[in-house]
């Protein structure tokens, strides 16, 4: 009976998260009309409503709102025993949720998963290439990949690496392109840069022998996906500045050429591997943030060693 109630407590939770019974139903590969049943007995149990429900969608009543909180707390106590367990075996094992800005998943996460897996054969990956800030507890992933400064929270966050910026464009733009001396001289130029519903980075600072300098620049395209901007850059659609590390082999194969070098962009963004702070940390999270904390910066460094060289 109690291991009933505290499945049914999960279940809850499960429904409250994913904003509806067909979508919490999916999630947990069981059918709709188990999850309904199930929702209807805890009701039953504890004498009162948990959820308006609509036809489009489902809202906590009060008495929700406060089983709510203990479904939240019976999750946190089956999670910490399933980490006393794994933390009882030497064995590394389980599935990963991992997420990732996208293209720094692509182009530096992505390929260690397969030396990280070699490594660890006991332990799945499910890697998660999104633009947006998750709430890790919630959605329930293990580990982060954050570019930017953290706010205070309860996460526990182990810098990377430090992020520094190249401002370059395609020879066959530059053909044509009006001259680009000096940081001001990009009021002249269609500019790419990124911006997102929430932030839009078209204000560029330079630091050279003279002090600082901060442009703000425009141009027809802005996009809140890096690569898309770099395949802009390649189409000869204007002057981009942005992460070494978010280029890839664009600079030493001559495909984009680096823009006034002897000033130095300001800005670079730190990169973070972020996990939530728990009293277990599971084997399988302790050791993937120790492979990303040994593998992430070395590939980082090599990479821009290797343009630095071009």
């Amino acid at each position: 009976m109690l291991n009933e109630k505290m499945q049914e407590l999960v279940l809850f939770s499960h429904i409250n998260r994913q904003g509806s019974l067909s979508a919490a139903a999916q999630h947990l590969g069981i059918s709709r009309s188990s999850v309904s049943k199930q929702l209807a007995a805890l009701e039953k149990k504890i004498g009162a409503r948990l959820f308006n429900r609509t036809t489009r969608k489902i809202m906590l009543t009060d008495v929700g709102r406060k089983v709510l909180q203990e479904a939240h707390n019976v999750e946190l106590a089956l999670q910490r025993i399933e980490h006393i367990s794994e933390d009882s075996r030497s064995v590394v094992a389980g599935e990963l949720t991992v997420s990732c800005p996208a293209a720094q998943g692509r182009i530096h996460i992505a390929p260690l998963m397969t030396e990280f897996l070699n490594r660890y054969p006991s332990v799945s990956v499910n890697l998660q290439l999104e633009d947006r800030v998750v709430d890790m507890v919630a959605e329930n992933i293990d580990v982060s990949i954050r570019v930017g400064y953290l706010p205070d929270s309860t996460l526990i966050a182990r810098k990377l690496s430090d992020v520094s910026w190249v401002l370059c464009a395609s020879p066959t733009y530059l053909e044509t392109a009006p001259s680009l001396d000096k940081p001001s001289d990009l009021l002249n130029h269609p500019c790419l840069y990124y911006r997102s519903a929430k932030v839009t980075m078209n204000t560029w600072s330079f630091s050279s022998n003279d002090g600082e300098e901060e442009i703000t620049v425009s141009g027809p395209f802005a996009v809140n996906d890096p690569g898309v901007l770099v395949s802009a850059a390649l189409d000869h659609a204007g002057v981009l500045l942005l992460d070494k590390g978010l280029l890839g082999s664009t600079i030493e194969e001559g495909k984009l050429v680096p823009l006034l070098e002897e000033y130095q962009a300001i800005g670079g963004l730190p990169t973070y591997v972020v996990y939530p702070e728990r009293e277990y940390i599971p084997a399988k999270t302790r050791a993937l943030v120790d492979f990303l904390l040994e593998k992430v910066p070395a590939a980082i460094h090599r990479a821009h060693e290797i343009r630095s060289l071009t």
